[in-house]
């Protein structure tokens, strides 16, 4: 497993934030960190030593499965931006249509305009004067032919900027076409690459699985996914330890009972329920549809994002006076480390990472590092 550097990054910008989130002196904090560093980096390097064919075949699951996941990212991303492609195709459109008809209404005037021109000549004015009529009169009229040239000069000039709209709405059109075909060659390019990786990560899940069908190897690769994951809140629950929540935060505590379940799905087993290999739940698998959304079950500040063996693509929240939520096996995950989610807020997609079967979000509360039943904090 890949323990993530940016982890020791983040909690030094939770160390240098204002003094109302702080306690110790400078010196002291430098010293913390120090200190951190060396736990985390010492942490890495036991965790990432590769000591057996499996553990191999685990770091390889690793790869695909954080290739699939950025892959998916990316797909989300062109089709995002490709329904925003084409929701402005589609007002340029109308807005190309309703120029269309202003054309028509203008060409229309300005006809009516040269016809009426040509009508008077092109001596109006030295008729007037020439007229042997009433001064005033005569004074009258040229403000009224004066009048008549300035409205003629407008409706040309409407003709003609409407034009140059039409036409840069055209070239909008265009551009956007081109765009949008570009995008589309781009998603099947990943669309093809993603069916790549899932083809690669079966095949490693194949060669693990027989792996693990000997020598009580399930058991002890569980056994080692829950050390791995316990030692994993433990360290970050030393490191954050110091840090102070907000004053205005709603204590976690007082929401028990009340939260919603971080996604729909069905509760495939019981929070202490035994496994069929004597391992019990720490946690709840919800059963759901990969590409679901992923919700914060209460504010909280992200101290893990990234992948962990054995629980996938995972997001970890601390919500103060030691209490955490961890979410796992996703798809994919939407907030990085240091920042703060509100109850809600979608984190991350469901998936089925971590070598799960069937896809799904495992979910656990803890409690100074103890697992706690998830079934006494959400409802429903």
């Amino acid at each position: 497993m890949k323990f993530p550097r940016f982890i020791f990054a983040a909690l030094l910008s939770f160390a240098l934030v204002p003094t109302c989130f702080a306690q110790a002196t400078d010196e002291e904090q430098q010293a913390r960190l120090a200190e951190i560093k060396q736990r985390i980096e010492t942490l890495q390097q036991e965790l990432n030593q590769v000591k057996s064919d499996r553990d191999q075949l685990l770091r390889d699951l690793e790869t695909n499965e954080k290739d699939i996941s950025e892959l998916l990212q990316r797909i989300d991303k062109i089709k995002s931006d490709m329904q925003s492609r084409g929701e402005k195709l589609q007002e340029l459109k109308q807005e190309e249509k309703q120029l269309e008809e202003s054309r028509r209404s203008m060409q229309r005037r300005v006809e009516q305009e040269v016809a009426a021109a040509y009508r008077l000549g092109r001596q109006e004015q030295v008729k007037l004067l020439l007229n042997q009529q009433d001064p005033q009169h005569i004074a009258r009229q040229l403000r009224y032919y004066d009048y008549f040239l300035q409205q003629r000069s407008r409706v040309i000039d409407d003709y003609v900027s409407t034009l140059d709209q039409l036409s840069t709405v055209s070239t909008g059109i265009e551009r956007e076409r081109n765009t949008l075909a570009r995008e589309r060659d781009q998603l099947e390019d990943k669309r093809r690459a993603l069916v790549s990786a899932q083809n690669k990560r079966q095949r490693t899940l194949d060669k693990l699985a027989k792996q693990l069908a000997s020598k009580g190897g399930e058991l002890d690769q569980l056994h080692s996914d829950r050390s791995r994951l316990q030692r994993l809140v433990d360290e970050v629950g030393r490191a954050i330890a110091t840090l102070i929540n907000p004053s205005d935060q709603t204590p976690f505590a007082k929401q028990r009972g009340r939260m919603q379940w971080p996604t729909k799905g069905r509760r495939a087993n019981a929070f202490g329920q035994r496994r069929a290999n004597g391992i019990t739940w720490t946690g709840v698998t919800l059963r759901a549809n990969e590409g679901n959304p992923v919700r914060a079950i209460h504010r909280g500040r992200v101290v893990f994002s990234d992948y962990l063996r054995g629980q996938g693509m995972l997001i970890i929240l601390d919500h103060g006076d030691g209490y955490m939520s961890l979410y796992g096996q996703n798809q994919s995950l939407t907030h990085a480390v240091g920042e703060w989610v509100e109850r809600g807020d979608t984190i991350a997609k469901v998936g089925n990472t971590g070598g799960a079967s069937q896809s799904g979000l495992y979910f656990e509360i803890r409690r100074n590092g103890k697992p706690q039943d998830p079934t006494a904090w959400c409802r429903g």
